[in-house]
């Protein structure tokens, strides 16, 4: 099997397309149409310009999860081989591809980046996209530092709300370019601050167990406690909703989104909750819950935005 065809695979095992290309584009979405309402632009404009700055964010967003990826590969390595479920059939682990392979997937997709942002990208947009791959790779090269315990787990979160500060800043800089610094909103700093808390909101959630189920793998409930990482990740999503909710009334949005967004939130609470009375196996699995509040926050943006602006394609 050729190199390409591995890393294809790996690609649609780890990082599947049905679920990070929708979550690319509807981050993008919701923060370039944000960004655009909050201007009082009616209706909202999409037009091919806009495609170099949206598949900027879909790769951006993979290069994250692919240096995680490499960060991650030895721990990956020995859980599997020790026979954790969920390492055993991990590409890295089973072999399909090797480290220097995924490295090379890397610098690929940041050359294509870096041609899509030089060749159509304005003079903000280059210059965010250049901070963000230097910041990005500084970060992880920090991360093979020795560290352990609470630090590790305070710089995991730290570095992952700052990344994704990078991507929706890189989108900020392609509106700037596009209608100028005049246009951007008071309220913009909230709609950056957002999504970030929802990554946090994920990172915690996806790295919960209950107490018989810690392995030698670092989670938050290992260092933190399993009920305090649970409330932790609650409050994450009540961040992100304190954001949210001002962005969306001076928008111009009616009632369906922000009860939408509560409607989530309140999922997130209530599972979270059960997990904090009655911490088990079963009740540990929260990421799905902070994806869907994830979905809402982004998709249902977006949508409230287009059904009440408009949007004209040009």
């Amino acid at each position: 099997m050729s190199r390409a065809s591995r890393l294809s695979r790996y690609v649609a095992v780890m990082f599947p397309p049905g679920s990070h290309l929708p979550q690319a584009l509807v981050l993008f979405a919701a923060t370039y149409f944000s960004l655009q309402a909050l201007a009082g632009v009616e209706p909202l404009r999409l037009g091919w310009s806009a495609a170099p700055a949206a598949a900027s964010v879909v790769i951006a967003l993979l290069l994250v999860r692919l240096y995680d990826d490499v960060r991650d590969a030895p721990s990956d390595v020995l859980l599997g081989r020790a026979g954790d479920p969920r390492y055993v059939a991990r590409p890295t682990v089973t072999g399909l591809v090797s480290i220097p392979e995924v490295r090379w997937l890397v610098a690929a997709l940041s050359l294509a980046v870096a041609m899509l942002n030089i060749v159509w990208g304005g003079p903000r947009t280059r210059i965010a996209a250049l901070l963000g791959f230097a910041i990005t790779w500084l970060a992880f090269r920090w991360f093979f530092l020795p560290i352990s315990g609470w630090k590790a787990i305070s710089l995991a979160t730290l570095a992952r709300k700052s990344l994704t500060i990078l991507v929706v800043g890189y989108v900020v800089a392609v509106f700037v370019d596009e209608w100028g610094p005049s246009r951007l909103s008071r309220w913009a700093w909230l709609l950056v601050s957002a999504p970030c808390f929802e990554a946090a909101a994920w990172e915690v959630s996806r790295k919960i167990r209950a107490p018989g189920d810690e392995t030698d793998y670092g989670t938050y409930s290992k260092v933190l406690g399993p009920r305090s990482a649970a409330t932790l990740a609650v409050c994450f999503v009540g961040l992100s909703l304190i954001c949210l909710l001002p962005v969306a009334r001076a928008a111009g949005l009616g009632w369906a989104y922000p009860a939408a967004l509560l409607g989530a939130a309140f999922v997130v609470a209530v599972a979270c909750a059960r997990f904090i009375w009655r911490p088990s196996r079963e009740r540990a699995n929260l990421r799905p819950y902070a994806e869907l509040f994830g979905a809402v926050a982004n998709g249902g943006l977006a949508a409230a935005l287009c059904f009440r602006h408009g949007i004209t394609f040009r």
